[in-house]
């Protein structure tokens, strides 16, 4: 069951991480659209990544914990917030702006602070 639940999730972590960062970095820079991209596409790998880790329930680093946690919650997050609005009440012009002031910075947060956590129990669990 791990075997086949590992690509799945890494693939929807990867995907959601890719629209939150190139929606995110479309809506507020004035980036070259190369570097945007380039960007969004390194966030989503990592976030991918550390999801299959998340699966195969390896040890992660720390940093890669809460780097990781964040950029998946806070993807969750706002997809949740900005297409959620759209899909309950469509005639809504301002309910996507819950995804991008609120839902992605409470998911950043919530997801940083869970992973120094799911990182600080690992090593606990080490230690035992």
């Amino acid at each position: 069951m791990i075997q086949i639940l590992k690509p799945i999730v890494s693939l929807l972590m990867f995907l959601t991480v890719l629209f939150f960062i190139s929606t995110i970095l479309t809506i507020t820079t004035n980036s070259p659209f190369w570097l945007s991209t380039a960007f969004s596409l390194a966030c989503a790998s990592l976030a991918g990544w550390f999801a299959w880790k998340l699966v195969s329930g390896e040890k992660a680093n720390t940093i890669v914990a809460v780097i990781g946690g964040a950029l998946i919650l806070g993807g969750l997050f706002f997809v949740i917030g900005f297409l959620g609005p759209m899909a309950i009440s469509k005639d809504t012009d301002q309910g996507p702006m819950i995804g991008l002031f609120i839902a992605a910075p409470l998911g950043l947060i919530v997801g940083a602070i869970g992973g120094y956590l799911y990182a600080s129990r690992q090593k606990a669990s080490v230690g035992d």
